[in-house]
C-alpha cells in the first residue's frame, strides 16, 4: 500500500477551474478532483508539463470571485475520458494567505452541508 504524503485533508468537490495564460486570457476545459489548503488535483484537457507553474481561478459557489492561486505541477496522468484526457495533481506555490482561508471556508461548508 502507497504511504500517504498529504498534509492536509482533501475534499472530492467538481469546482470550476480557469487556467490564465501568460497574455491574461482565460482558457476554459479544467473540474477539480478534489482540493485542499495545499493544492488542487484536476481533470483538463491540457497537456500540462510537470514542474510548470500555472496561474489559476478556483471558482467555489459560495463566493462570486475566484481564488487566485499559483501551482505547479507535480503528476500528470492520461485519462480515458475524450474531453478531460489529463489528470494533475499541482501543489500551490504561490496563494495569498485570504485565498488559502476561503478554500479551508469551503472544505468546511461543504462537510458541515454533507
Amino acid at each position: 500500500m502507497a504511504k500517504e504524503r498529504r498534509k492536509s485533508f482533501r475534499l472530492k468537490d467538481a469546482l470550476t477551474v480557469f487556467r490564465c495564460s501568460p497574455k491574461y486570457l482565460l482558457e476554459t476545459g479544467a473540474l477539480t478532483q478534489d482540493i485542499s489548503q495545499d493544492g488542487i488535483c484536476l481533470f483538463t484537457k491540457f497537456k500540462m508539463e510537470i514542474g510548470e507553474v500555472l496561474r489559476l481561478g478556483i471558482y467555489v459557489p459560495e463566493e462570486k470571485t475566484p481564488i487566485m492561486a499559483e501551482g505547479r505541477v507535480l503528476r500528470r496522468n492520461e485519462t480515458e475520458n475524450p474531453d478531460f484526457p489529463y489528470m494533475v495533481a499541482l501543489e500551490f506555490v504561490n496563494i495569498d494567505e485570504s485565498d488559502r482561508q476561503r478554500i479551508i471556508k469551503h472544505i468546511r461548508f461543504f462537510l458541515l452541508k454533507n
